[in-house]
């Protein structure tokens, strides 16, 4: 039966334990004997050792993978956490140039050395040109400041275009890359007259000047606004330097072609000249 077995196996394993106990005890004394029954107790667990090792072998194997599998979800949290905080730095990194650039737009816009007396509303650009074929911005400012429809709008590096449009708090600016722009202009050095027209975005103004062709006008000259009688502009507004020339339609003619010196796609803010022409 199963219960004599059990009786049976319990018994062989108490004259086992008790073998290897009196082994032990007379584990110091060179007897022949006491090797022979050592072995033999030794002989008699290896079944038992190998089963327990059986039998712990998953435990052992959960455990170890139970931990290894905890350090890894720390690991991944800890690389997480990291990831998040570079995040975080960028951001903070873009804000910062941001802001530099912000201020920086904003100290040209009220740094007008040309300007005199001319009074001034500094304005921020709420939304830029909607496409490649838009040539207006939008400002936060209108006529509860002062601004009217063709007032001058500048930055201090030069002419940006000309109010369009004006709301009580809002006010439209026409770029002067708008194909429908015009600025009467004066060459610097000689006082040479013409006309700036835009071309496009990204493009260069052409200016129709009161040149003989043939006229040497050297790259890097500079325009501004004429100011002659009843212009829209006050005079010595800067406008843009010469980069090359040609002769106009006809041949009777100098084309001068130049580029703007402020970039119009790249506004935060600008400034109006509370300036009309006199009447």
């Amino acid at each position: 039966m199963a219960v004599a077995r059990v009786e049976g196996n319990r018994g062989r394993l108490a004259v086992l334990v008790m073998a290897a106990v009196t082994a032990l005890v007379l584990d110091q004394r060179d007897i022949a004997l006491v090797d022979e029954a050592r072995d033999a107790a030794a002989s008699a667990f290896d079944p038992v050792d190998d089963a327990a090792e059986v039998v712990s072998a998953p435990l052992t194997d959960a455990w170890n993978g139970w931990t290894g599998n905890q350090d890894m979800d720390e690991l991944l949290e800890e690389n997480q956490q990291l990831r998040e905080q570079l995040a975080e730095i960028e951001a903070d990194g873009v804000r910062n140039t941001d802001a530099v650039e912000q201020l920086g737009d904003l100290s040209r816009s009220l740094e007008l050395p040309w300007a005199a007396d001319i009074p001034t509303v500094t304005a921020q650009v709420t939304s830029g040109p909607e496409s490649n074929y838009s040539h207006a911005v939008e400002i936060n400012k209108g006529s509860d400041d002062g601004i009217k429809e063709g007032m001058p709008a500048v930055t201090g590096g030069g002419l940006v275009g000309r109010v369009s449009q004006v709301s009580g708090s809002r006010a439209t600016v026409e770029l002067v890359s708008d194909p429908e722009f015009r600025v009467g202009v004066r060459l610097a050095g000689t006082g040479a007259l013409g006309t700036a027209r835009g071309q496009g975005r990204g493009e260069p103004l052409v200016v129709d000047a009161s040149l003989e062709p043939g006229t040497d006008v050297a790259a890097g000259t500079g325009l501004v606004t004429s100011g002659v009688d009843r212009s829209i502009y006050p005079d010595a507004i800067p406008v843009g330097k010469v980069r090359t020339t040609r002769e106009g339609a006809g041949g009777l003619s100098l084309e001068l072609i130049v580029d703007p010196l402020v970039d119009v796609d790249r506004l935060s803010y600008l400034s109006i000249l509370l300036w009309e022409p006199p009447s």
